[in-house]
């Protein structure tokens, strides 16, 4: 299974411009996370099922620099590897690769592009997506396409979660602002894009491992297909809330990050609103069948007031961070402590045993703020980040599950 990063969802909706406005004609292309809001009492399961309207292709917008490079955009901010020498890592201008492990890294795209995901099916498709862009490549990365980036209703919209199972074959989240998520979907690589009929409303997450087996994941609710989207079923309901009304649309559960590893299995990171006290509430579940769900670790501070039944194992760091699926049986955890009498600090928790075992592997060094994560095995994995004592962002990478780290490279 190749190292693909879901990155908190927060985060990501920044990226594109989701979060106070996007850009308007050509705005559109993002990243890991989600975006999207319900319609105004649009139920999570109102539009969920089989059949619906004949999928008709969404128009397109052109890439362009609409989503320019600015001072706020992270210089790396993305990072996947398909095996253990091929790797790329993005952020605002530039998409790097390596081909031997990350022991020295190449320069491949330097343009306008804030690329905050990457998605890679082999070692040479892949896209990368950014405010107001898609890239594509069939080569590796030696040469990367501009896309257009979908609309609908004259709308350029911004692509979200974007998740290719095959180099033709790919499904992404995409919202215009103030309007509802969409799950769509693309037969040719990106070229073209549709709504998928009768998916789950509201989508903010979405991840496949075949074809035909897949799960999108909307506010505090996972949904499965069996059947490569044709049908929709209910898979997981985050516990509620002490003291939350029932609410529907984008009020009625936390916002998720999602992760397949495999035929049936998922994981999936709920992140809740608000923070205090250098707190924000998160919580991680995990499954091999697609039926039976159990919790992996939570942040425990607000997540006791939240959900005092849980008793879940206590997260790394004080709010979330980006987290990678290894297999069914593990995924490797990034969190983030803000800095209080400091500059924060970026520790790593390993869960294995399907989730079961949760081991503490210490801080990433030379960042201190994560922003993605990318792990083969729960030994071999990379982070990427900022010092933010120096403002400079680094790939970090361990071979021993986090007991030593090399900086393979650094910006200046």
């Amino acid at each position: 299974m190749s190292a693909r990063v879901l990155i908190p969802a927060a985060a990501a909706l920044a990226a594109v411009g989701l979060l106070g406005g996007c850009a308007a004609t050509s705005s559109g292309a993002r990243t890991a996370g989600q975006a999207a809001n319900a319609a105004p009492g649009a139920s999570a399961s109102s539009r969920v099922g089989s059949g619906g309207s004949r999928a008709v292709p969404a128009a397109s917008c052109a890439s362009s620099s609409a989503g320019a490079v600015g001072d706020t955009a992270p210089a790396l901010q993305a990072i996947q590897f398909v095996d253990q020498g091929h790797g790329w890592a993005a952020g605002a201008g530039r998409i790097m690769a390596t081909s031997d492990g990350g022991r020295t890294w190449t320069r491949q795209y330097s343009g306008t592009a804030a690329v905050a995901q990457l998605d890679f099916t082999d070692a040479a498709h892949g896209w990368a997506a950014g405010q107001g862009t898609l890239l594509r490549t069939t080569d590796g990365g030696a040469t990367w396409t501009a896309l257009p980036v979908p609309a609908l209703s004259g709308h350029c919209l911004a692509l979200g979660s974007v998740h290719f199972v095959s180099p033709d074959l790919g499904y992404a989240i995409a919202a215009s602002t103030g309007a509802d998520g969409r799950l769509l979907r693309t037969t040719d690589g990106g070229v073209t894009w549709a709504p998928v009929p009768g998916a789950p409303a509201s989508p903010q997450a979405v991840c496949f491992s075949s074809p035909r087996d897949g799960y999108v994941g909307g506010p505090g609710r996972i949904w499965r297909t069996t059947d490569g989207g044709a049908t929709w079923s209910l898979a997981f309901t985050e516990p509620a809330a002490a003291g939350r009304a029932p609410a529907a649309g984008p009020l009625a559960g936390d916002a998720p990050e999602l992760g397949c590893a495999g035929q049936d299995a998922a994981w999936v990171l709920f992140l809740g609103p608000g923070a205090a006290m250098l707190h924000a509430p998160y919580l991680a579940y995990a499954t091999k069948d697609g039926r039976a769900w159990h919790g992996v670790l939570e942040e425990t501070t607000l997540e006791s007031a939240l959900r005092p039944a849980l008793h879940l194992p206590d997260g790394p760091g004080t709010e979330p961070g980006p987290f990678s699926v290894i297999s069914a049986d593990a995924a490797a955890f990034v969190g983030y402590t803000p800095p209080a009498n400091g500059w924060g600090a970026a520790p790593l928790d390993m869960a294995t045993n399907g989730g079961s075992t949760l081991t503490r592997a210490g801080d990433v060094p030379a960042v201190n703020e994560p922003l993605a994560a990318a792990f083969l095995t729960p030994a071999q994995g990379w982070v990427v980040g900022e010092d933010l004592k120096t403002g400079r962002f680094a790939i970090e990478a361990t071979a021993n599950a986090g007991r030593t780290w090399t900086t393979q490279y650094a910006t200046s």
